[in-house]
């Protein structure tokens, strides 16, 4: 398979509903020949519609979710969280905090708004980010009710427009189910206008009110807030104060910070001024839309409902701009149907001067908001993404996994490597007999030069967080010898493309890994790059080390206890992300899994005297160690309930999923037990699982296992131990336990 760079890039900056449209079209329609790229500062977009329906019990927090990690994934979509702190308009870069710009040939920003609060205090809570404010809103109350204990709780809500009423009619369902009848609380709605739901038919207005009324939430209206005291005390502009409990604010939208930082012509009230086309005023190139803009000549409000209908025109002029053609003009409706959620099933619908309130009108907002989100909660990759490779004689290519999944098999290795025939030199202390994680050159007594090679094929379209983690994993491999990284060569294949496409790539790559290798104290030196079909990365690692205290895999002894370091299950969680599978909460804690170092762990064994220690990477655990046992002449045992686990392996391992290495590490461990209670079981897998950048396996003396776990932290976990060498050839044997 020879990919090549794109010739275009477009970049979406925010991931609200009009962009989500566009992610789900490049499902159905990408653009040849150009890359789409969704920056966010939140791995979970949150659907406004349903807040109020979450809050008062009717969805789980997942029902109003998108998941933009498996969104983008299966939509071949890349996906960069990250947070952007300005704009090159001249030279078509977005900056980003902590890592390199982004280079756009279209850019659509569309990051939503803010509430507007009283100047200098930023106290109570803000609806807004909404994938925060359940969490948030939580936090708080119990906070309170520790102080509180039994007392009614006083909350005000500020905002009368729909997101205040649905929250004051939702939240009384909030604390009934999370905090019981017993838990009082009285909530009034704060509005410096004469009445709620302005812009909404009387009877609309009237309806609301009844309700508000009847459930005990008072109003308050014609009620400015011109500041805040301390942490809860409102001053109001005829000069009454009040300090309720808690503050939540759904007020009028105010522009995000970062609009006045992109050098971008605003309207009157900071947000980005565009045509009917909805370009930026100042930049044919630059698209706004959502909260986020205002087009000239028309009043519409801040609504939902007008980001959705955005949608469809920014993806037809995204096209219609790369092909030089004329653009489509976007006309916001004169009239929308509303419907506000009144906590209890019910919902009061407001269309065209017609209100109701009843059960039917919440049905069908649940049936709106339901198959909205089930547009963008379906992460299956689309056929048309394999029907290339099913037909084509790159298809097994196409499916390999990429990182230490990538790597050949130890079947190969294993048959290669003892037949190659080469001279013995005397300063080649460790090398391929017997094969250790590095080659260790003597150079002067007490003084030898650690030597390792590691690269792999990209698993990420991230090429800054691809990176840094092929730094950490390049590393690695000294770490579990004790010795000390100097200095770093890159290895690089980079696809075809331009001459400034590669060297932005490389850019990124290298940027990446510079981010990782300054800590250690290791620099770039040099390195290598060709062109080749697909992205592959890494680096040769020189270091120095002391030859009698280097941790060797042959230097076991009877009775050790064995510790990992990090979670087991890079390999699979990185498979089910190549389908989508991998959700945003589990891809977290493996992209933090992979950034972690195994230098500190490498010193605190090093300091205490451990001997013998190995990485654990693209062989899986059962292979790296029998790799030990076999140079050692010892067996062990491992217990499966012992072994640390990444969030989601085990039920992506349950559900079938595994890397295309896998297959081949579980055939390399010939001398290995399972109990029998274990067998066929999918718990088994994950002892062959290939790791990135995972952790170190150590051989621990009994005596000094607690200083070594409380050092290392929390992730350490010992998994078993060494026993005497087996006489029936099984060097491994893995139990049941703890």
């Amino acid at each position: 398979m020879n990919d090549s760079l794109p010739k275009h890039d477009i970049v979406l900056l925010g991931a609200g509903h009009t962009h989500a449209h566009i992610i789900r079209m490049w499902r159905m329609q990408p653009i040849p020949q150009t890359r789409l790229t969704c920056i966010s500062d939140h791995t979970v977009a949150t659907y406004s519609g349903m807040m109020a329906g979450t809050l008062a019990g009717n969805y789980q927090p997942s029902d109003m979710e998108i998941d933009l990690v498996r969104l983008c994934a299966s939509c071949g979509v890349r996906f960069i969280h990250g947070k952007v702190t300005g704009l090159d308009v001249e030279g078509r870069r977005l900056r980003l905090e902590n890592r390199p710009e982004v280079t756009y040939d279209l850019l659509s920003v569309g990051i939503g708004s803010q509430p507007t609060l009283p100047t200098g205090n930023e106290a109570g809570l803000s609806i807004k980010p909404m994938q925060t404010f359940l969490p948030r809103l939580r936090k708080t109350i119990n906070k309170i009710l520790a102080q509180y204990a039994g007392e009614a709780l006083q909350i005000a809500i500020v905002g009368g427009g729909a997101s205040g009423v649905e929250i004051a009619f939702c939240l009384q369902q909030f604390i009934k189910h999370h905090y019981g009848d017993t838990t009082a609380s009285k909530i009034t709605l704060v509005d410096a206008g004469q009445q709620i739901l302005g812009g909404m038919s009387p009877r609309t207005q009237k309806l609301a009110n009844r309700e508000l009324q009847r459930r005990g939430i008072q109003l308050r209206m014609n009620s400015r807030i011109v500041k805040i005291n301390g942490e809860r005390e409102l001053v109001f502009e005829e000069g009454a104060r009040w300090e309720p409990d808690l503050i939540i604010w759904a007020t009028s939208a105010k522009p995000p910070a970062l609009l006045g930082a992109l050098g971008l012509p605003l309207d009157e009230r900071g947000f980005l001024l565009t045509r009917n086309t909805l370009q930026s005023s100042g930049e044919e190139c630059i698209f706004a839309v959502g909260d986020t803009s205002t087009v000239e000549g028309e009043r519409y409000a801040k609504a939902g409902v007008y980001a959705v209908r955005q949608g469809p025109v920014l993806w037809e002029n995204l096209r219609r701009k790369l092909e030089g053609q004329p653009l489509q003009a976007w006309q916001p409706q004169s009239q929308f149907l509303a419907l506000i959620n009144t906590g209890d099933e019910r919902a009061i619908l407001d269309y065209r001067g017609l209100s109701f309130h009843a059960r039917w009108c919440w049905r069908l907002k649940n049936r709106i908001d339901t198959k909205f989100m089930a547009m963008y909660q379906s992460y299956d990759p689309p056929e048309m993404m394999h029907a290339t490779a099913e037909t084509s004689a790159d298809a097994e290519l196409a499916k390999q996994c990429g990182g230490c999944g990538s790597k050949a098999s130890a079947r190969v290795l294993q048959k290669s490597l003892p037949a190659l025939q080469q001279s013995k030199y005397d300063h080649v202390l460790m090398g391929l007999d017997p094969p250790d994680d590095i080659a260790l050159l003597a150079q002067r007594p007490g003084l030898s030069t650690a030597v390792s090679i590691d690269f792999f094929s990209a698993f990420v379209d991230d090429p800054f967080l691809l990176g840094r983690i092929a730094a950490l994993n390049a590393l690695s491999d000294l770490h579990a010898k004790g010795a000390t990284p100097s200095a770093a060569l890159s290895v690089a294949i980079l696809p075809h493309g331009s001459d400034e496409q590669q060297a932005r790539l490389l850019n990124d790559l290298l940027a990446g890994a510079v981010r990782e290798f300054s800590p250690h104290n290791v620099p770039i030196v040099g390195g290598h790059s060709i062109m080749g079909p697909k992205l592959t990365f890494g680096f040769t690692i020189l270091g120095d080390a002391d030859a009698e205290s280097v941790m060797r895999k042959s230097a076991l002894s009877l009775g050790d206890c064995l510790v990992l370091t990090k979670p087991l299950g890079t390999g699979v969680l990185l498979a089910a992300h190549m389908q989508a599978a991998c959700r945003t909460e589990w891809w977290t804690t493996l992209v933090e899994s992979m950034l972690v170092s195994n230098q500190h762990a490498a010193t605190v064994a090093s300091e205490i005297g451990v001997n013998s220690a190995t990485d654990v990477t693209g062989f899986g655990l059962a292979a790296h160690l029998l790799e030990m046992l076999k140079s050692s002449g010892f067996s062990a045992e491992i217990s499966l309930g012992s072994l640390p686990l990444l969030p989601g392996a085990a039920e992506l391992l349950e559900n079938g999923f595994e890397s295309t290495l896998a297959p081949s590490n579980r055939d390399s461990c010939c001398d290995l037990q399972i109990a029998s209670e274990l067998q066929g079981k999918s718990a088994t897998k994950i002892l062959f699982d290939p790791q990135t950048s995972g952790g170190l396996l150590l051989a621990v003396p009994e005596h000094q296992i607690e200083e070594l776990l409380s050092q290392c932290g929390k992730q350490a976990k010992v998994i078993g131990r060494i026993v005497k060498g087996s006489t029936d050839g099984c060097h491994l044997s893995i139990v049941i336990g703890q």
